[in-house]
């Protein structure tokens, strides 16, 4: 790639006015002539794109610009790398270079055969680990790109949202707003109330105000000082505002941190550090073990070589060094798994977090709803005895229409529609109007038509609730009035003032709306001084309680201005009451000259229906012991109907078809629910409710709290430290701003994919990339199934590695001769630590134990209820092992057929060993023999390279087999076939001593019932802390006021 040197420094950057920032930009690309406004309205043409790629590199930090070699072995040497890097790295383990030593002792003493086996062995073992090693690291660096981050961008004068910011090049126009993460170093243009999170690069926790006009600032200006410049990374906290491309990858300032970073490793998981651990004391044991077994065949009288060359394939194949690794490639594997059904986890450690989730506390909008508002009900005081409704469903303009009807709709007949001959249709034009020219959404296709300052265009972008506004308004026949108007003055919507204020004039002179005209007379003749000579309006929406207490005035029927009292107010918080009790949202609407002074316009509800399927996966969740909350900013009636119809609230039969279907011509009002109101208030809980009380208590008083409605974002965060305390686990779900600070400080953060603000995606643990709460009851699942899956795969190789010791150390101590020899060992290691032991990883878990209550976060690996599984199948293994060599040892000389009949009978009892450490509870012929594909796979691998080896001559002479008949395998397979009798045996009459078992949820089926666990660990002395919570019940666990059980995210 051809590099140019940028011809521009950050002084000079900095220093220049919006109109000399798209000049300067447009310079850099000469053949296409681009001019400084083409820049600034249009973007660039596609055309550029590729030579400014070249000239000024791609948008991408980790890697670089990575080119495809056109040569076939270049492509597969850069595959091959990795992976003899891999192997490099395993022949410097301890265990390969014990074995490296034995050969070369073989090679002294003239076993030139011998040594020659022991290589091949050796690099199939260090292959096969280094193979496994980097499918590990492939499968973790696939997790970096789940999430690609995007942006919007101007190109060829459309708008394209949801771009792959690493398609970015440098003089791109980015279009900025509330919730985006900034995709590269951008020189700000212009803004509105436009403020940054720069805490990431700089570590100053107060928001930044940017600005588009031209600063001076020294040659080499320190972050702080360019306030006319976005860093890439960093966070629109407010506002919006457009940007032009300075820089991009690593010639960001982002990307000057990342360089720095680059060698920094990752820190392992806290189960991957369990593992380690585990692993060590096995390796310690092991070794001690095998010392004595050597020791002894010395004194015996047994060759030295053959005694020292047995002893170290036995520590290869007893220590079980590949267990971290297979753990490891568990866990990722587990995550793809999960990001091909959309949910995206970003960290190891939030795998093991999920099996212990106990408590779900979701955001409303957007992550229990679908975030597409529709307008349903509208409330005018000109017409205060009809009732107002939308048919259709969602945005699309032609699916409905505004309809009306009297109070009691029986003696007005069938509903009638709303058209500009209406008699209401001056009063619902001064409501509509106004929440058009207060809004910044946009759903024309036509980026070419004469829209008002401000609008991002695109066939459909902006808030959801603006969306629903203007969708509403072209139901009732009310045009889109913002080409009428230049807008001079705006006040974003907060949290805090709770409503969006804009100031604009008519383009015209005249306003659009006769409501609005005879506003501006009534104003001038109560004030002349006062009058506007551009017939400039106040226009402003939010929440009626905000919007009511500036209103002085409402609008009648005929447009004019009527006096507001306290009566009429009332009625229309009445009505607000009324709409949000059946789970509607409410703005209010008002216009004037004033903002003291307003004439409110009337109310429109809007609805936010719930996802498909969310009431069925918040039942699955309360099924499998997870409490499930809604917290949300709405109001108490909007969020207890909400909840009711998700499931949250009420037995799973009470949500089942609430969601409400319109069509075309009908609509429906409904004032059900609020009666259901007052009945949740136990169940429910404020924001103000939570500052009352302290934050020592707030723990108890939340125990039976299922929705927290008006909320702030500190509130969410108190709610979660609280459950926290409280000895949950907690994920968290959101998809907006007020999100953020809930998600980084839960256990578990989880936020929108799709929807979501980038500062939500980047502080959750988990983005879910369909948005679909039903995704999360998935997630916690496999992460149930996960933690099972390595405790089955841990009880197979421990009994592998048991059953090589022990068989070792029982021939040594009866004086007989080795039952096998080195390379039937290490073909072991291979075919036994390989493919079976990682195919039990993504055994399919039993439904049970996915409906079972979440474990606790420091439950052990190795149960003594596993450590009995595995000693008991070891055992097994040995004497059926040792049985077929004393029956084959008649003469006390140990030839080919005694050591193939040998190894052949311990290979096939592992094989069966494997099959039924498929589940702890399951009997062999309860489990589906084809339910687990990589589990056939590799066992039927295992079988093919163990016959090549009996049959195959050249593998005869490596490991001193010869070729078996029918009649032989036969025999072997009836006689292995014990352990699954064995293991039928344990799980059928001794359940308490060789089961794991789980916690039941309170809600389980009774006939899912299994053991209670017997989880303390092997290693263990004396009573386990964590035995006072077994033998409570799960309702009683709740209560405990206990400290909190470390959590994994936290070891």
């Amino acid at each position: 790639m051809s590099s140019a040197a940028y011809p521009y420094t950050r002084a000079q950057e900095c220093s220049w006015q919006p109109e000399d920032v798209g000049r300067h930009l447009a310079s850099l690309e000469k053949s296409n002539g681009v001019t400084n406004d083409q820049l600034l309205h249009h973007g660039w043409s596609s055309k550029a794109i590729s030579d400014l790629r070249k000239t000024y590199g791609s948008n991408v930090i980790a890697g670089g610009d990575v080119e495809e070699s056109s040569n076939a072995f270049l492509r597969n040497l850069s595959i091959l790398q990795p992976v003899f890097s891999s192997l490099v790295d395993q022949m410097k383990e301890p265990l390969i270079l014990m074995l490296l030593f034995s050969a070369v002792i073989s090679v002294v003493l003239g076993n030139t055969s011998d040594a020659i086996s022991i290589a091949i062995a050796l690099l199939i073992v260090s292959l096969v680990a280094a193979v496994q090693e980097y499918r590990s690291e492939k499968a973790l660096e696939q997790l970096n790109n789940l999430v690609p981050h995007t942006c919007t961008v101007l190109r060829d004068g459309r708008v394209l949202d949801s771009f792959p910011a690493r398609e970015l090049v440098v003089g791109d126009l980015v279009l900025l707003s509330t919730g985006d993460r900034v995709p590269a170093d951008c020189r700000v243009v212009d803004s509105i109330e436009l403020s940054i999170d720069e805490s990431s690069l700089t570590g100053e926790n107060a928001p930044v105000s940017k600005t588009g006009e031209g600063i001076v600032v020294p040659e080499s200006p320190s972050l702080t000082l360019q306030r006319n410049v976005a860093f890439a990374g960093t966070l629109i906290n407010a506002g919006r505002g457009r940007a032009l491309v300075l820089a991009v990858g690593p010639a960001t300032e982002f990307g000057h941190v990342a360089s720095e970073l680059s060698n920094v490793e990752s820190r392992k998981s806290p189960l991957q550090l369990k593992i380690d651990e585990l692993g060590k004391r096995l390796a310690y044991m092991s070794t001690i073990a095998i010392v004595i077994i050597a020791v002894f065949g010395v004194l015996m009288g047994r060759p030295f070589l053959e005694t020292l060359n047995v002893a170290v394939s036995l520590a290869v194949a007893a220590i079980p060094e590949g267990l971290p690794i297979c753990t490891t490639v568990t866990l990722a594997l587990g995550v793809l798994r999960m990001s091909k059904q959309n949910a995206i986890i970003k960290k190891l450690p939030v795998v093991e977090s999920l099996g212990c989730t106990t408590a779900v506390a979701s955001d409303k909008t957007g992550t229990l709803t679908q975030n597409e508002m529709t307008a349903r009900s509208v409330f005018t005081l000109a017409f205060p005895r009809r009732k107002f409704g939308f048919s259709g469903v969602g945005y699309k303009v032609t699916g409905g229409k505004l309809l009306v009807a009297d109070e009691n709709m029986s003696s007005a007949g069938a509903p009638r529609t709303i058209d500009s001959s209406s008699e209401e249709y001056i009063a619902l034009s001064a409501l509509f109007s106004t929440a058009c020219l207060c809004n910044n959404a946009t759903v024309v296709a036509d980026l070419d038509s004469d829209m008002v300052e401000g609008h991002l265009g695109g066939a459909m972008t902006g808030q959801p609730t603006e969306l629903a506004l203007l969708v509403g308004g072209e139901k009732a026949g009310i045009c889109d009035s913002r080409p009428q108007y230049h807008r001079t003055q705006e006040i974003p919507f907060s949290s805090e003032r709770k409503r969006m204020e804009v100031r604009a004039r008519p383009v015209s002179g005249r306003h659009s709306c006769i409501a609005f005209e005879l506003a501006m007379n009534n104003a001038a003749q109560e004030n002349p001084r006062r009058k506007s000579m551009d017939g400039t309006l106040y226009f402003v929406k939010g929440m009626p309680e905000s919007i009511l207490s500036e209103c002085t005035s409402h609008v009648a029927a005929d447009g004019s201005q009527t006096s507001l009292d306290q009566d009429g107010k009332e009625l229309v918080l009445s009505q607000c009451r009324q709409m949000a009790a059946s789970g509607l949202r409410v703005l209010a609407m008002a216009y004037g000259n004033s903002v003291e002074s307003l004439t409110f316009a009337g109310i429109v509800g809007m609805e936010d229906p719930p996802r498909e399927g969310v009431a069925e996966s918040v039942w699955q969740l309360r099924h499998g012991g997870v409490r499930v909350m809604m917290v949300t900013g709405d109001s108490k009636e909007t969020a207890m109907a909400i909840a009711k119809r998700c499931g949250i609230l009420g037995q799973q039969g009470a949500v089942a078809g609430t969601h409400q279907s319109y069509t075309n011509d009908s609509f429906e009002t409904t004032n059900e629910g609020l009666l259901d109101v007052e009945l949740g208030s136990s169940q429910s809980m404020s924001g103000a409710d939570i500052d009352s009380i302290p934050p020592q208590s707030l723990a108890d008083s939340i125990g039976e709290i299922k929705v927290f409605y008006r909320v702030a974002p500190r509130h969410k965060l108190a709610i979660v430290r609280a459950l926290q305390a409280h000895g949950d686990i907690v994920a968290m779900t959101g998809d907006g701003v007020n999100d953020a600070t809930a998600l980084k400080g839960a256990d578990i953060g989880i936020a929108m994919g799709r929807k979501g603000t980038d500062v939500a995606k980047e502080a959750a643990d988990v983005v879910l990339a369909d948005d679909n709460f039903r995704t999360i009851t998935m997630a916690i699942s496999e992460g149930k199934g996960i933690f099972f899956n390595i405790r089955c795969f841990l009880a197979f190789q421990l009994s592998t590695s048991f059953a090589a010791l022990t068989m070792a150390s029982i021939a040594t101590a009866l004086g007989l001769p080795t039952p096998l020899n080195a390379m039937q060992i290490l073909w072991i290691n291979i075919i036994m630590d390989g493919p079976p032991a990682q195919s039990l990883g993504v055994e399919p878990v039993d439904d049970r134990i996915l409906n079972a209550k979440p474990r606790l976060a420091d439950d052990p690996i190795v149960t003594r209820a596993l450590l009995m599984r595995a000693v008991t199948s070891a055992a097994v293994i040995v004497y059926l092992t040792l049985k077929v060599f004393s029956n084959e040892l008649d003469d006390g000389k140990v030839s080919r057929r005694d050591t193939t009949m040998t190894f052949m009978t311990f290979v096939n009892c592992d094989l069966f060993n494997a099959y039924v450490c498929r589940s702890a509870e399951k009997c062999f012929y309860e489990l589906s023999p084809i339910s687990n594909p990589a589990f056939v796979w590799a066992v039927g691998g295992s079988i093919l390279g163990q016959l090549l080896v009996i049959y195959f001559r050249p593998l005869q002479e490596v490991f001193q087999t010869e070729a078996l008949t029918v009649a032989d395998l036969l025999y072997i397979i009836l006689l292995s076939s014990n352990v699954l009798w064995l293991d039928t045996l344990r799980k059928k009459f001794f359940e308490k001593w060789f089961n794991d078992g789980f916690h039941p949820s309170p809600v389980s089926k009774k006939e899912d019932d299994l053991p209670m666990p017997n989880n303390r660990p092997w290693f263990a002395r004396g009573t386990p802390k964590n035995v006072v919570h077994r033998t409570r019940s799960w309702l009683n666990y709740r209560k405990t006021k206990e400290p909190k059980a470390q959590s994994v995210m936290a070891l």
